[in-house]
């Protein structure tokens, strides 16, 4: 009898507390059969599942934070993209060919390029995701070449896989000349782009809506190379927040 009163107690208190726990459930689940009879289903529209795409500005800063603070804010996942020989290559040799035609139409190169004069040799699908999951960006790793006059100009793009265009260039051009100063270069860049900036100096832009991320660009700097890349972020490189204050680049 000592027995039964010292377990008594307990055995009573565990019991409300799982009745507390589970018999509202149990009730409500009850009511919800007997009211609705059936699953509540909803269709839901095209436009219901489709993810919004980010504004370039946000897109770039998030390849500016992978590039600075890798697996720390940022996370990346990388995918080969099919072989040049490979039948599957063909799109993504297309968009190479596409990049290249805009950098002669924001006239950065020539624009008397023949598509048929590059050739695709290359690259890899890279997704930056942020750490809480609240934007991505899914860019493409280029690599190509174009054969002249017995010369080769290399190319190496980073472009946005959902608008097509071109964010990152290093390109060395033997066969085409260009005279460009890396202000002229950068500036067409951006304004290709359609970004507002704000100049830092002769080369040196930050973009707006970007996180201060910062852009430069430099031409002529030996065989003919053109570049055009983020480089950091004006808090780390001035000391300062994010300028407010922007206007389209021209």
């Amino acid at each position: 009898m000592r027995r039964l009163k010292q377990w008594a107690l307990p055995a009573v208190t565990v019991l409300a507390v799982l009745g507390a726990v589970l018999l509202p459930r149990q009730i409500s689940a009850l009511r919800d059969r007997s009211t609705l009879g059936a699953v509540h289903t909803e269709e839901l529209s095209q436009e219901d599942l489709s993810v919004p795409e980010l504004p370039l500005p946000e897109k770039l800063e998030l390849l500016g934070r992978a590039i600075r603070y890798p697996d720390l804010e940022i996370f990346s996942a990388m995918q080969p993209l099919p072989a040049p020989q490979n039948p599957d290559a063909g799109p993504v040799s297309e968009v190479f060919s596409q990049s290249v035609a805009l950098l002669a139409d924001w006239g950065i190169l020539p624009g008397d390029i023949e598509p048929d004069t590059l050739e695709f040799q290359g690259g890899s699908r890279v997704v930056h995701v942020r750490s809480d999951g609240y934007q991505s960006v899914s860019l493409l790793y280029l690599q190509g070449i174009r054969l002249a006059d017995g010369e080769q100009d290399n190319f190496w793009l980073v472009v946005d896989e959902e608008s097509g265009l071109p964010v990152w260039i290093d390109c060395t051009l033997r066969s085409l000349e260009t005279d460009l100063t890396s202000e002229e270069l950068g500036t067409r860049f951006l304004e290709g782009l359609g970004l507002e900036t704000q100049q830092h100096g002769p080369a040196l832009w930050e973009i707006h809506d970007a996180g201060g991320l910062m852009y430069s660009a430099q031409a002529g700097a030996g065989y003919g190379r053109i570049c055009v890349e983020p480089i950091g972020f004006a808090g780390e490189l001035f000391g300062k927040e994010p300028g407010v204050s922007a206007t389209k680049s021209t």
